[in-house]
């Protein structure tokens, strides 16, 4: 079923609105286009034809998140670059759904959405799919799953597919999904999967990224300040000044090109490249790791906790504060002012590459607070492995000295 809504009065509305390079995008060619035809557009180019339907689309998702999820599945650029297609389960809520589309963007052109018949709501599928990869007795392993676009089907990467097929055919598990409803699932192999990490991270730059090059499986530093000038605007991502020189191209561990050192100032054992940056960290005790927006900065105080995220050492926390700010360490000639911190219950408490990488505060659930970028080491063995503590430079010292702020502020 479809509901088919005329157009022609809704967009002669719509051009009164919309910028004059949007209108010229609607008003040219009607015809329909391929993929392969938009593919082979410039960026520019694009954006011009695109921009209209991406407008209404992003309108639609707001809502279907929001005020109308109870009958939402998903939203989909028409195949032929024309039109919107946004999937309901209940098509006779059409026009009370772009209604709501209409007073959430009062300038989208609705006359270019079309209503089409969804088999489930988005968020009986998400609970679909989380209760499949959460599952850790399963005899295989799931590298991808999503939805079909329409909700009638879940598609699963597996390593195994022939484990997967005989699994979902056992009578017992045959029998519970299909009391549950649930969705049918389409089965695939994976060729290779791997998770983008900290490991090759890529622009926008977080914090806790492993910095290259590589020596003996470690990284040579650890990302640490996403930031952006208060006085220009350039986006920064800061390190310990001791781990390049100015004028150095900096990769990370995997290969991608961060960019270049600008600046650096070794009083306070920080340098700055200058690349696209955004206020998270890359967290996790292990190499791939997940991310935690920064939700704010804070130099901490004596007898505090926090935790170190360099990239070799991962997760630190336990880390008691000793000195706040008043604590000094040599590097390269130079007289570090900073604060200081041992691990409470002994152990390795940093390592060789840790450099740079933000001290935080776990203040939240699902976002950290950032005190510093580690510096420096103490009781350190051959393998550069310290027990005895270690020393970060507070984020208010750099932030005061170079004038940036977390990267949006």
């Amino acid at each position: 079923m479809r509901i088919t809504v005329r157009r022609t009065w809704a967009v002669v509305g719509a051009l009164l609105l919309l910028p004059l390079s949007t209108v010229a995008a609607q008003a040219g060619s009607a015809d329909p286009l391929s993929a392969d035809q938009v593919a082979k557009m410039s960026p520019e180019r694009q954006a011009e034809v695109l921009a209209p339907l991406r407008a209404a689309a992003e309108a639609v998702a707001k809502v279907g998140g929001s005020t109308r999820s109870d009958v939402y599945t998903q939203v989909a650029l028409g195949t032929d670059y024309r039109s919107v297609k946004v999937y309901l389960t209940d098509v006779s809520a059409g026009a009370d759904f772009l209604a709501d589309v209409r007073r959430t963007a009062p300038r989208v052109d609705t006359g270019l959405i079309d209503v089409v018949a969804g088999k489930k709501t988005r968020k009986q599928l998400d609970a679909e799919i989380t209760a499949l990869t959460s599952r850790r007795d399963l005899p295989f392993d799931i590298a991808l799953a999503g939805p079909s676009v329409d909700g009638g089907t879940i598609d699963l990467m597996v390593d195994d597919p022939a484990a997967a097929r005989a699994y979902f055919a056992t009578p017992s598990v045959a029998k519970d999904r299909e009391e549950a409803s649930a969705t049918p699932l389409r089965i695939t192999e994976s060729t290779g999967a791997a998770p983008l990490s900290r490991e090759n991270d890529s622009a926008p730059f977080y914090a806790a990224a492993a910095l290259g090059p590589s020596y003996g499986g470690r990284s040579q530093c650890t990302s640490g300040i996403p930031a952006i000038s208060t006085w220009d605007g350039r986006q920064w991502l800061v390190t310990a000044g001791h781990c390049y020189n100015v004028g150095d191209h900096v990769y990370a561990v995997g290969g991608n090109y961060v960019g270049q050192v600008k600046f650096k100032r070794p009083e306070i054992d920080s340098l700055f490249i200058e690349t696209p940056t955004y206020r998270y960290t890359w967290d996790g005790v292990d190499a791939a790791g997940y991310v935690r927006y920064l939700n704010g900065v804070r130099n901490v105080a004596v007898n505090d906790f926090t935790c170190q995220l360099g990239y070799n050492s991962k997760v630190v926390c336990n880390i008691r504060t000793v000195y706040a700010g008043n604590a000094t360490w040599p590097i390269d000639g130079y007289t570090i002012r900073g604060s200081y911190g041992v691990p409470h219950y002994g152990g390795i408490v940093g390592r060789g590459g840790d450099s740079g990488g933000p001290v935080i505060t776990i203040n939240d659930p699902d976002s950290r607070q950032l005190n510093g970028i580690i510096s420096y080491g103490t009781g350190c063995n051959a393998a550069k492995e310290c027990s005895g503590g270690v020393a970060w430079v507070d984020v208010w010292s750099i932030f005061n000295n170079f004038a940036i702020k977390l990267n949006p502020s």
